[in-house]
């Protein structure tokens, strides 16, 4: 993961929720925290909607290969945090 700028993590785990995410990370980017959205490979297109929010957030992605669920989602997520 890329140098933190906050000393909070929140970590998003995504399957499916492209028209959700925007919301929610807007939400977030008011506190100072920083997100890491971890998809598993949304058929409709959420890591793409993550990627595009990188411009004005302070957000991470990892694209994982597929649906493998939302607890090891968060365990990858902490795995890559600092």
């Amino acid at each position: 993961m890329s140098e933190s700028t906050h000393q909070t993590l929140v970590i998003v785990p995504t399957y499916n929720e492209r028209d959700n995410l925007p919301g929610i990370v807007e939400a977030l980017g008011n506190l100072p925290v920083d997100m890491l959205v971890v998809d598993d490979n949304s058929p409709d297109g959420t890591g793409a909607v993550a990627e595009a929010l990188k411009a004005d957030y302070p957000v991470q992605v990892v694209h994982r290969a597929g649906k493998l669920g939302l607890g090891s989602a968060v365990l990858e997520g902490w795995a890559l945090s600092d």
